[in-house]
Formats: structure tokens, C-alpha cells, sequence
């Protein structure tokens, strides 16, 4: 745990200094300033994680990444420290009636989740490919054909390369694995603003939302030891759905407010770089709609082409890392073949990877009925789904259907034409089609819980601003009020008791200077032109220590003298 808190502090710090940075390059050109200091970190999670990846194309993200990394950001702080303290100064004194509780909350919240990020259940993927993954970026960065070693290398999430920058081993000797919990840190950050439903007198649209995240907290809690991509996606759509609706919240208030296409805009940007990390997430994009009609309206040419580059220098090193190591811009899709290279996987592979992810989701085992009607597949998937994930996606259906039909009434009824209904029916129509391009591919339920969360929680949610609206006496608003606060209490006295039980169930576990380290297999081995590759024995797990690794025996051969140079087919 000791070892989590250290790195949570040189994260911390490099993170916030180079979201710092950037920001206030966007700042002069957008002649807006972020508020919220969750907003600094992610924008430099997200400039590390493209140096992180860039960096990956010509070496190991070890030792000389972290050193150039420390002058980048000691160069930050020297030449931006007067606005730096400015800023922290500006979010003290801005919460000044609340700053001494808030700053408890808050450190209560960093050893809580530094507590469960040294500890808990990794994820059956960290040690089928996760952990080796990481294990390639720090050595090697990347190698031309590394999916012809093992197919999952190809799925190249941005999270890894992130997880490898600040893993530390060449200083501490163990691979450390603690940027999601950082994520998940974060995310709390945003949560705790949930305390202002108790101490105000109405709870906003995107208060909604965060009790979905801290629900979603508590499912990850014992599982955010695992540097599993889905779970630094699912918190930044959380992290971004809720920064939206406050700024949407925000617009009514401030006249001044109202036209600025700024804060979309980064968030549409944000929402690029999670999609590097689990692509799947895409369909979310269709948010750039918002900045983008704002924008053109204003025929802000400038900053349009400003905002489409920085998407496209995020993207970059990304897409480029998918070709070297799978051929493949997208992996697994056979969509874009635009690529012949030597390393290139076999169409016929990518392909059949595609349709595993698929049927797996839907929990077939047998990739032959892919084509199985969805009156087939639909009843076992739902018996599968545990208790409280079945009522989440009831009521996403019935959000869904809610939704659509009050919309059609208020487009009948010409009403739809107000700023509010607009942004509710934007949120709603892109998480209903995120939703339905999650089910239709691969509803895996831990790919999905962002969606079958947050549009019953935004659609409701907004229903009830709307019935809050048409209550004429303040009685009976008090009454709504005080009906909703029971429950919130009750749902976070339940996972109060989760969480609670998630501790207990692991603080005799002796991780309290150390984090625990990635499982280790046994294998067995073969030889690939001298090089000796292990392969896993116990249910394709193998871990981190074993290394290089594939899951059998393949028919595969270097590309020239060394294990640098690449893998490809043997031909």
C-alpha cells in the first residue's frame, strides 16, 4: 500500500503539471479556464499516456521515459508556477466554507482507494495477456507482428501503455499496476459532490449519474488492482457524462456560460482518448455534434481545425502501434484493410477473433453459432446476468422506451425546440446508441455497466426535474425531496456494506508496504528461432514473470536476427 501512495504521488504530480500545461495552451485559445482540478488530472493522464505510446515507437517505456518525463514536468512547474498556485488558490478560496471538509473527504478517499488498489482480485484477462502486454511496452515498446505471438496483443488498449510509464520496476523491482486505481480515485473525486443533494434543497441531472459511478466504484473496488481497460473506459465515460450535464447545469445559471462551446469541446477530446483505450466506446463521439453546431455557428474556423489535429495527435500513435503490431488499424476488425505488411495476422484470424469476442458476450461458447437469432441467445444471456444486473437492464429498457416516446411527444407537441429538451434528447440519443452497439456486439455485462446505468439514471433522472417543474407547491417538493434522500441514504448504506465486506475480506492480506504483484503460471516452453517462448499451463494464465509468452505452440518465425525485429507467419 505504502508503494501505491508513493506512486499515486509522482502520478499526482506529473499528471496534474502536464494537464496544467496543456490546458492553459487550450485556455488562451478557447479564452476559457477549467474548474474542476479532476478535469487537470484526466487532460494529463491523457497527455502521458500519448507520450507514453509515442515513446513506445522507438524504445521500452522504462528508466530514460520517466527521466525525460520528471524535466518535461520540472520545466512546467518552473516557468508556470505563478499561475499554478494561482490556480490552487482560486479552488481554495472558491470553496472556502467547505475547503476543511472536503480536503478530509478527500484524503479518507486516497487511502481508501490506495488500500484497494494494493490488494483484491486480478482480472482473469491481466494474466491470460494484460500483464505480458505491459511487460512488452516496458522492455521492447513496440515489435512489428507481436499479434502473431499472441492474437489479444493486437487489441493494444492505450491504458497499457499508461499502466507501463509509471510502472516502476526498474526502480522498485516489481512491475507496479496502479493507474486504475487512480482512475477510480478520481472518479470519487467527482462523486463526492453528491454530499450537496443532502445539503441543498434538489438534486441535479447530473447527481443522477453519480450514483450510478458510485455504484460502479463499488462493483470495481476489489477488482481495480487489475489494469483492465474496461475499467479505466467505463470510469471516463462516467467522468465525462457527468462533467457534460454539470456544464449543461451550469448554462442555466450563467448567462455568460451559455455560449461558450469550450468545455464540449475538451470533453469531446477526452472522450478521444478513452476511445484509444477501448474503442468499442466510439459510438459515444457522436457527442461532438454539441461543440461542433456551436462552434459553426459562431464560424470559429480556427479553433474547429485546432480541435480536429489534437483528435487526430491523440489517435496517432495509437492507430500506428495497431499496424506494427497486428498490420491491422483496427484490431480485431477486417473492416479497414488498408496495410501489406509481412507481419500481417491472416484475415481469416482477425476475423474469427472478432466473432469470438462477439458470441462470447453473448455467452456462447461455440463460435460456429455466431448467426444464433437473437430469440436464442437473448433468454440464457439474461438468466446469466446476477440479480441486480437484470434490474439494471430492465430499467434501461424501459428507459429506453420512456425516452423515445416522450421525445416523439414533445416533437409533436413543438416543445422540443427548447435548449433543455436538446440536451437531454443529445445525451439520451447517443447513450441509446452506444447502448444498442454494445448489445449487438459484444454485451459482455463488465463492457456495458456505463450504459445500463447511466440511461435509466439520465432519463429518470431528467424526468424527475421535469415532474419537479410542474409541482406548483413547495410542500410537495419538499416531499419529492425528502423521498429521494431516503433512498440515496439507503443505496449508499448498501454499498457502505459492500465495501465494508470488500475490506474485510482482504485487510488480513499482507500488501501494506508492497502492492500485490501479477499471477504467475505454470508453463511449459518451446523455441522460436533460439528464443525460448513459455506457454501457460492452468487455463491460458500465465502472468507477468514468464515472459515472452503464447497461449500453444504456433507455427511462427522471427523477422530477422533478433526478438526486436518482429514475429510473423511462417511461410
Amino acid at each position: 500500500m505504502i508503494m501505491v501512495i508513493m506512486n499515486w504521488l509522482y502520478i499526482g504530480i506529473t499528471s496534474f503539471l502536464l494537464g496544467y500545461a496543456v490546458l492553459s495552451l487550450f485556455a488562451r485559445l478557447f479564452s476559457y479556464h477549467i474548474k474542476h482540478p479532476v478535469s487537470v488530472f484526466l487532460a494529463g493522464l491523457a497527455v502521458a499516456t500519448v507520450y507514453a505510446q509515442v515513446y513506445s515507437l522507438f524504445s521500452g517505456v522504462s528508466l530514460a521515459a520517466n527521466i525525460l518525463l520528471v524535466i518535461f514536468c520540472a520545466l512546467i512547474a518552473a516557468f508556470l508556477r505563478k499561475k499554478i498556485w494561482s490556480f490552487l488558490r482560486d479552488i481554495a478560496n472558491g470553496e472556502s466554507k467547505t475547503f476543511v471538509k472536503r480536503g478530509i473527504a478527500l484524503i479518507v478517499l486516497f487511502f481508501l482507494f490506495a488500500y484497494g488498489t494494493s490488494r483484491g482480485y486480478l482480472h482473469f484477462d491481466t494474466g491470460l495477456y494484460h500483464a505480458q502486454s505491459i511487460r512488452w511496452i516496458e522492455e521492447y515498446g513496440v515489435v512489428p507482428g507481436l499479434a502473431n505471438l499472441q492474437a489479444r496483443f493486437g487489441y493494444n488498449s492505450a491504458a497499457f501503455s499508461l499502466t507501463a510509464l509509471y510502472s516502476m520496476k526498474f526502480l522498485l523491482g516489481q512491475s507496479l499496476h496502479t493507474t486504475a486505481g487512480f482512475f477510480a480515485f478520481l472518479s470519487s473525486w467527482l462523486a463526492l459532490d453528491l454530499y450537496q443533494v443532502f445539503t441543498g434543497k434538489r438534486i441535479l441531472l447530473s447527481d443522477f449519474v453519480r450514483i450510478g459511478l458510485v455504484f460502479y466504484l463499488g462493483i470495481i473496488f476489489s477488482q481495480m488492482v487489475s489494469p483492465a481497460s474496461d475499467y479505466y473506459a467505463q470510469l471516463l465515460i462516467f467522468d465525462i457524462l457527468i462533467l457534460w450535464l454539470s456544464q449543461d447545469e451550469r448554462r442555466k445559471e450563467e448567462d455568460q456560460a451559455a455560449a461558450s462551446y469550450a468545455p464540449y469541446a475538451l470533453l469531446c477530446i477526452l472522450l478521444v482518448y478513452a476511445a484509444t483505450i477501448k474503442f468499442s466506446i466510439a459510438p459515444l463521439l457522436l457527442l461532438v455534434l454539441k461543440p461542433a453546431v456551436m462552434m459553426i455557428q459562431k464560424k470559429d474556423v480556427k479553433n474547429i481545425v485546432i480541435c480536429i489535429l489534437t483528435g487526430c495527435l491523440i489517435l496517432l500513435p495509437f492507430f500506428i502501434r495497431n499496424v506494427i503490431i497486428s498490420g491491422w488499424l483496427v484490431y480485431p476488425s477486417a473492416a479497414i484493410d488498408l496495410f501489406n505488411v509481412d507481419w500481417k495476422i491472416p484475415k481469416g484470424q482477425v476475423q474469427y477473433d472478432a466473432m469470438e469476442i462477439g458470441v462470447y458476450g453473448k455467452g456462447i461458447n461455440d463460435v460456429t453459432k455466431k448467426d444464433m437469432p437473437i430469440t436464442e441467445w437473448l433468454p440464457n444471456w439474461f438468466d446469466a446476468l446476477k440479480s441486480l444486473e437484470k434490474v439494471w437492464v430492465l430499467l434501461t429498457v424501459a428507459a429506453l422506451m420512456a425516452g423515445v416516446l416522450y421525445l416523439m411527444m414533445m416533437w409533436l407537441k413543438k416543445s422540443g425546440k427548447t435548449r433543455e429538451v436538446k440536451d437531454f434528447a443529445l445525451v439520451f440519443g447517443v447513450l441509446s446508441v452506444s447502448s444498442f452497439f454494445w448489445f449487438f456486439s459484444a454485451p459482455l455485462i463488465r463492457y456495458g455497466y456505463v450504459y445500463v446505468t447511466a440511461v435509466p439514471l439520465v432519463t429518470f433522472g431528467y424526468f424527475y426535474g421535469v415532474l419537479l417543474k410542474r409541482v406548483k407547491r413547495e410542500q410537495y417538493k419538499k416531499i419529492l425531496h425528502r423521498c429521494i434522500l431516503a433512498a440515496l441514504t439507503l443505496f449508499l448504506l448498501v454499498r457502505c456494506k459492500g465495501l465494508a465486506a470488500d475490506i474485510k475480506n482482504t485487510w488480513q492480506q499482507d500488501y501494506y508496504v508492497r502492492q500485490e504483484d501479477y499471477y504467475t503460471g505454470e508453463t511449459d516452453s518451446y523455441t522460436i528461432d533460439g528464443i525460448t517462448i513459455y506457454i501457460p499451463l492452468e487455463n491460458g494464465q500465465i502472468g507477468y514473470d514468464k515472459f515472452p509468452s503464447s497461449p500453444t505452440v504456433l507455427d511462427i518465425e522471427l523477422r530477422g536476427n533478433s526478438i526486436e525485429d518482429g514475429f510473423r507467419q511462417n511461410t
